[in-house]
């Protein structure tokens, strides 16, 4: 009798200690909206495109190149979280979905006139696995419910792209003449990276920093490498069945 009255009260105890952290891990999906920009940018086309610049122009001050791009991604989170470390901190597994539209752009300066092009824009949709990380959680009241306001994602996305690429175009602004090689492009996109999530009201803000390998068939295949960061807004969706609104 006495160890079954252990059992019932463990398991009291085990329900009025379930998991609540409405804002970012107590939820099915994560829908986020956001931008991004490179903050290094290399690959074999890219060079290529220094050296037809650098004998054209004859004063480069400065030349650069990144890529802009903007995007939607779906977080698809249902199962619980798992409680680690005596209810310290928290983790949640699930799967990324992501849709963007991104431009490769070349920037050059020479005898103080600038010239900017797109070099090649293309969509892609990505998709691959995602896990939430709060590193720590706090009571939200006295019947030992907890939250969690804030955490880290940690991700990896692999997807396909389509788009156009050219070369030239600044010489082409300049008044130079090369050969119209703009062509349609295909190929394959890489992302790892982490972010930090942070809840304000109703939504969530969120930046994420990453790896990315891009590579792209263009007669013979060709590769760009980068490091990027993202910055979103999110809508952390609770339940889609019941209440039939989503509660934030």
């Amino acid at each position: 009798m006495l160890r079954f009255t252990f059992f019932i009260s463990l398991f009291l105890i085990l329900e009025s200690s379930q998991l609540y952290a409405r804002e970012f891990l107590n939820t099915y999906l994560h829908l986020n909206f956001g931008g991004m920009h490179s903050a290094f940018l290399s690959g074999d086309s890219l060079k290529k495109e220094e050296s037809l610049a650098n004998s054209h122009f004859s004063d480069i001050s400065t030349m650069t190149h990144h890529e802009a791009g903007f995007f939607i991604t779906l977080d698809l989170v249902p199962m619980d979280p798992i409680v680690l470390g005596l209810e310290a901190h928290a983790i949640k597994l699930g799967l990324r979905g992501s849709y963007g539209f991104y431009f490769f752009e070349q920037r050059i300066i020479s005898n103080d006139k600038e010239y900017e092009n797109q070099l090649m824009d293309y969509s892609a949709w990505m998709i691959g696995p995602v896990l939430y990380y709060a590193p720590y959680l706090e009571a939200s009241d006295f019947n030992l419910e907890y939250t969690a306001n804030s955490g880290f994602t940690f991700f990896a996305l692999y997807g396909h792209l389509n788009g156009k690429m050219g070369a030239g175009k600044s010489i082409i602004q300049a008044g130079g003449s090369v050969p119209n090689n703009e062509s349609d492009v295909s190929g394959y996109k890489i992302n790892i990276g982490m972010g930090a999530e942070l809840a304000v009201c109703s939504l969530n803000l969120g930046v994420n920093f990453y790896y990315s390998h891009i590579h792209v068939k263009l007669g013979r295949d060709t590769s760009f490498n980068e490091l990027a960061m993202e910055l979103y807004v999110g809508i952390p969706i609770e339940s889609f069945i019941e209440p039939l609104v989503p509660r934030f």
